[in-house]
């Protein structure tokens, strides 16, 4: 049984503890304040100072395709070829069948995965190496953080296609190779999901781990910054990008530069309805530069 000096000694104690919260503020001022406990508080106050890294919503990925494949493939005037990744883990094979291509296309747009995909995406290096990226705190064990990649040199770089979809530990890899000069990356500020994160409470979860692309650079919730920036709107952005997935001609998401009166009218009809994808056009723009500046002669 408590004494008397004990009783009042713990419940000041109680008291200092109930009215931390407030820490001497007004109530009249901070409405509801006593609803939220101190480990809210501090949980609220971290997320304001530190974005991205305290979520009061699930980070995990939401991971979803209604396509039966890896990858689709697909011609393109220039004899470029247009490669679309839906599940990044499965689409090494396809991606090494053309990993000689000159003239080649990744669309990343959209594509949400939880691989950094170091031996995928690093067949496309321009020279043999051994690439490492930088894990900080702690990451899933089976995360991939390095390894061999090509052994085949490329002459030109590979163009990549990316926008604020564009999410998973994979964007640390993209950073690396744009650096190196392996990819040329157009479009938007990819989403910045190389973090991982544990649950604090029932509705928060703090970071706990993140991969870089090297010890100083943090992409948490800041993303991959593609070289060729090109701002759309939401509608414009899942437009251009979901036609092709509803059937249409990928050929009508180009501009038409060289329609013939032998062409069918229909089409150009069709065409002429369809606003083009500007960042796959960007895409194929550069392209046909770098084909046109490699067949110059040297000075």
């Amino acid at each position: 049984m408590l004494t008397i000096k004990q009783f009042f000694s713990t419940a000041v104690v109680c008291v200092a503890v109930t009215g931390q919260a407030a820490q001497g503020l007004d109530t009249a001022l901070f409405p509801s304040l006593r609803d939220y406990s101190d480990e809210a508080i501090r949980l609220h106050g971290l997320a304001a100072l530190f974005p991205n890294r305290v979520l009061f919503e699930d980070p995990h990925l939401e991971i979803h395709s209604e396509s039966r494949v890896a990858a689709r493939v697909e011609d393109l005037p220039r004899a470029i070829k247009y490669i679309r990744l839906y599940r990044l883990d499965e689409a090494k094979s396809v991606l090494t069948e053309f990993q000689t291509q000159s003239a080649l296309i990744l669309d990343l747009r959209f594509l949400k995965s939880n691989h950094t995909a170091m031996d995928t995406l690093g067949c496309f290096a321009t020279a043999k190496e051994t690439r490492r990226l930088t894990t900080v705190g702690t990451v899933p064990p089976d995360l991939s953080t390095f390894g061999d990649v090509s052994c085949t040199v490329r002459d030109a770089p590979v163009i990549v296609l990316c926008n604020r979809e564009t999410a998973g530990p994979f964007e640390a890899v993209l950073h690396q190779l744009q650096v190196a000069g392996t990819i040329i990356a157009v479009g938007e500020t990819t989403a910045g999901r190389t973090g991982f994160y544990s649950k604090a409470s029932a509705k928060a979860w703090i970071l706990c781990g993140e991969v870089r692309p090297d010890g100083d650079t943090s992409m948490v919730g800041v993303g991959f910054e593609p070289r060729i920036r090109l701002e759309s709107n939401a509608k414009e952005n899942y437009l251009s990008y979901h036609l092709y997935e509803a059937g249409t001609d990928i050929l009508q998401l180009l501009r038409n530069e060289d329609s013939s009166s032998d062409n069918d009218s229909a089409i150009e009809a069709d065409s002429s309805r369809i606003e083009p994808d500007r960042i796959l056009q960007r895409g194929v723009d550069i392209i046909a530069a770098l084909q046109i500046l490699q067949q110059q002669p040297k000075l």
